[in-house]
């Protein structure tokens, strides 16, 4: 859907009607979600906070869109990059974000289109895996196969960082798309998880920072000293 407020296109919009925009999509469940994340992306991307005398487009949310968390604005925006609006509407924002996590971890492409017949390997308790559709999986059954296909480059990451390098992983899932190739690696070095990060475009630094500040949110800040 071009048009989103009045008769004006998104490169058409301006910050304030992107805002007025958004508030309007709050109420459309799926679609309005959809559309929300690509009025976020084009703020991202054309910098509309920065050149309207914000530090980013982070703070400008934070202030004006107060409905909606960080976090949240980033998922809605990785959807939009990769799926359609009817996909959005079909399957909703979770299932997708769960199948774009698998994608990277089985390093396979959706089904475009309408990505419902993308094979997943589902695990089952105590025998091998069974193929389904994306469109025949649970929310479960997605998050199952993505800790399954994830697991092996996992295996000696210490029980304490597990989760916590889960939800960096979960945060690049959110603010890169699929086509970006974007890894985040582990490795245990002298007792320590190292994380490595490969294939960011350097045109892409800002949304990295934005990707690991996201991702390192629910960590108390360490006073410095």
């Amino acid at each position: 859907m071009q048009p989103t407020n009045g008769n004006n296109t998104l490169s058409e919009l301006t910050l304030e009607q992107v805002r007025d925009s958004i508030i309007n999509y709050l109420e459309q469940g799926n679609s309005g979600h959809y559309n929300i994340g690509r009025l976020y992306n084009h703020t991202v991307d054309h910098k509309l906070a920065e050149k309207n005398g914000y530090e980013n487009a982070q703070a400008f949310f934070n202030q004006h869109i107060k409905a909606l968390s960080q976090a949240m604005l980033t998922r809605y925006g990785a959807v939009a990059r990769q799926f359609t609006e009817e996909a959005c509407r079909k399957y909703g924002v979770t299932n997708l974000l769960a199948l774009r996590a698998y994608a990277v971890a089985a390093n396979i492409q959706p089904t475009s289109g309408d990505p419902g017949p993308t094979p997943i390997d589902v695990p089952q308790e105590g025998g091998n895996p069974v193929q389904k559709s994306f469109s025949e999986c649970s929310v479960a059954e997605l998050k199952l196969a993505v800790k399954h296909k994830r697991a092996p480059s996992r295996a000696n990451v210490p029980t304490a960082d597990s989760a916590r390098v889960e939800f960096i992983r979960e945060s690049f899932a959110r603010h890169f798309a699929q086509r970006a190739r974007v890894q985040l690696k582990t490795s245990v070095q002298g007792g320590e998880t190292v994380l490595t990060i490969q294939g960011v475009p350097l045109k892409e630094v800002d949304r990295l920072m934005e990707a690991l500040l996201d991702g390192f949110m629910p960590q108390p800040v360490r006073a410095a000293g």
